[in-house]
């Protein structure tokens, strides 16, 4: 009987963890840095020599999905990591600004923006959190204590292209 209610017990505080924020988590792969390696020597740094607009050449996202996966730099790439470099495809065919969170630290979060020269910016609610750049694609947002992980919101623009991530809703742009 003390098994079942130490199990129940358990199961109940991994459920709450879940809920309460802890199962929001970064992509599965730096899809910036992963083009950058892998793609650029053929379609151009950020994408630059694809032609804009691509992926309505595309009757469906399954149809952009298989010639992303059909790609060399794609080779070896789990399902998961697919998903994430299609949604920087989506970005750079459209032309506007991708975010992606890619790793969780005890006091920040940090990612990658592309294109390099775009604009970000953090917020939760009405309050502005500070981003640092260490790099052109690369951001980093130091969290206050008081700040929830799925209330953060970081945008990017770039002229008048701009690109919003809700971290309660995914962990890069252009699910969609």
């Amino acid at each position: 009987m003390r098994r079942a209610i130490s199990a129940g017990l358990t199961l109940a505080l991994l459920m709450a963890v879940a809920v309460g924020g802890g199962g929001l988590n970064p992509a599965p792969i730096k899809a910036v840095e992963v083009f950058h390696r892998k793609c650029s020597s053929c379609h151009g740094k950020e994408g630059t020599m694809l032609e804009r607009g691509f992926e309505q050449k595309y009757a469906s996202a399954s149809e952009l999905r298989e010639v992303v996966e059909s790609m060399p730099g794609a080779i070896g790439m789990r399902t998961d990591e697919l998903e994430t470099m299609v949604a920087y495809m989506r970005a750079i065919s459209r032309g506007e600004p991708f975010l992606i969170w890619t790793v969780r630290g005890a006091t920040a979060i940090e990612g990658e923006v592309s294109p390099g020269d775009s604009k970000v910016q953090a917020r939760v609610q009405k309050r502005t959190l500070k981003v640092v750049r260490p790099d052109a694609n690369r951001w980093r947002i130091e969290l206050p204590k008081d700040v929830k992980l799925a209330d953060v919101e970081i945008t990017a623009q770039r002229g008048a292209s701009r690109a919003t991530l809700r971290l309660r809703e995914a962990p890069y742009s252009h699910t969609k």
